[in-house]
């Protein structure tokens, strides 16, 4: 039986990425994309639930989909996804694997460190989203429209944003999106003048702590798998529940 802390955590991931992407069903499998942002975060196949002889069906559709709207091909595979063997399927059709992510969950055996940082995390009303999205952006290296298209998604009831300060400037920021009894950690950004301050640790902290409030039974996030990341997740508590694959084939190569 699936592990019910990995099942809350893939329907929560869905459920908010479908909330920023345009949705196609791929009888079998979902596939997120849009038009207006070309980062792979808006791009890629999920969820995928079919028998062996309908593998290679389901990725030439993926393949067609994406293709056509001049995007790589990529899949994000779960523990949960079926066939078993369907790694091993896309990199028979010449897909290679990518990113390898770790989902984490807050789960301290002993408190965490005290955070030494000058920042302060503020909750940011839905009145500075602006300046809240243009620090995410700024903090990842990402195009501003990678804001303007999440706004529909992020000024909602279940997403509860943050913006850290440093002597008044704005700093950093992260959210916390509740849903299914499960708090998901997300779009923790530094400004990279404000790097190793503990900016990025405060926010987290903060969010855990409201999370908690709230009355979550699980605080998730997502990282790069042996990345400064997370090992900095690990010192606040956070440890690793299982891993998550990326399969990638690049735009032209299908």
């Amino acid at each position: 039986m699936p592990d019910e802390l990995m099942t809350t955590f893939e329907k929560l991931w869905v459920v908010l990425r479908a909330s920023w992407c345009d949705n196609h069903d791929l009888n079998g499998a979902l596939a997120f994309s849009h038009d207006r942002a070309a980062m792979d975060f808006f791009h890629r196949t999920v969820r995928v639930n079919v028998d062996d002889a309908q593998v290679d069906r389901l990725i030439d559709d993926a393949l067609h989909l994406f293709q056509e709207k001049k995007y790589d091909c990529m899949f994000t595979l779960s523990p949960l996804d079926r066939p078993a063997d369907l790694s091993e399927r896309l990199e028979k059709r010449g897909f290679t694997e990518g990113m390898l992510a770790s989902a984490m969950v807050y789960d301290p055996s002993t408190p965490p460190p005290p955070i030494q940082t000058a920042a302060e995390i503020d909750v940011s009303p839905d009145s500075e989203y602006n300046l809240w999205a243009e620090v995410m952006c700024r903090g990842f290296g990402h195009d501003q429209t990678m804001g303007e298209v999440g706004r529909d998604a992020l000024i909602v009831p279940e997403v509860r944003r943050y913006l850290a300060r440093v002597d008044g400037a704005p700093a950093g920021t992260t959210l916390v999106y509740s849903q299914f009894g499960m708090g998901y950690v997300d779009h923790v950004a530094t400004l990279p003048e404000h790097r190793r301050k503990g900016v990025a640790s405060a926010m987290v902290a903060r969010a855990v702590a409201d999370s908690q409030a709230m009355g979550n039974r699980w605080t998730t996030l997502e990282t790069t798998t042996g990345s400064n990341a997370e090992r900095i997740y690990q010192r606040q508590g956070f440890r690793i529940a299982y891993h998550r694959r990326r399969y990638i084939m690049p735009y032209g190569s299908g």
